[in-house]
């Protein structure tokens, strides 16, 4: 295995300090995705492998910056490989604090429709789910395991900020099935997943349809979250 690019993470999570290393190598063993986001940087992504729980071996490519996780398996493929609870002095630091914001409900408004054209830069988030019902959401549906089945409906979102209306930045918190919406999650531990929804009906200068429904989250019994 090839070390030249070593990474140790450290994480604090109230009194309890928990370690990893991930150690490069050409030919990772890749299991199944876990899922796939567009993180803006390396440390980022490993960072978000190291709070979810199922990865194990990760990928980020700088071109695209997409940051793919992945359990252990037989693929052998580029990426970094995660051993929980290892330390090593040689590794460069970084360093984690724990975040858990409550989750914020933003009101309905009682606006008009209005006429609008189809957004054209859009970001569509995918919904699967695998045979024990565990679900998540990835933004390359391309780049989609066996292992997982797709719930064949997407939701779709802007790319554009668009200041004349009420942007709601949109984030991931890793090992959370959810999505958390709004600036108050713009912080360590949670990934801004380059969409934006909007708190009333909004059109872009260019007349696209920005903010056209009302999004209600659910959570079943068995504490899924669906959109």
């Amino acid at each position: 295995m090839s070390s030249a690019t070593v990474f140790i993470v450290l994480v604090l999570v109230e009194t309890a300090i928990n370690v990893g290393v991930f150690r490069y190598s050409p030919n990772a063993g890749h299991g199944y995705l876990v899922y796939d986001i567009y993180l803006e940087d390396k440390a980022m992504c490993l960072r978000a492998c190291y709070e979810e729980v199922e990865c194990e071996v990760v990928n980020y490519e700088e071109n695209t910056r997409s940051c793919a996780m992945y359990r252990g398996g037989n693929s052998t493929e580029p990426g970094y490989i995660l051993s929980r609870g290892e330390t090593d002095a040689a590794c460069t630091l970084i360093e984690i604090s724990d975040t858990d914001i409550a989750f914020q409900k933003i009101p309905s408004q009682d606006l008009a429709k209005v006429e609008c054209n189809v957004m054209s830069d859009v970001a569509a988030i995918s919904t699967y789910e695998n045979s024990t019902g565990y679900r998540f959401f990835i933004l390359r549906p391309n780049n989609i395991s066996e292992y997982w089945e797709d719930m064949h409906y997407r939701l779709l979102f802007s790319k554009k900020k668009e200041e004349t209306c009420t942007p709601v930045p949109i984030f991931h918190k890793a090992n959370y099935r959810r999505l958390y919406f709004g600036e108050i999650y713009n912080t360590t531990g949670y990934y801004f997943y380059n969409a934006y929804a909007y708190a009333n009906y909004c059109v872009s200068p260019e007349g696209e349809c920005l903010g056209v429904m009302e999004i209600q989250e659910y959570v079943d019994k068995f504490g899924f979250h669906f959109y």
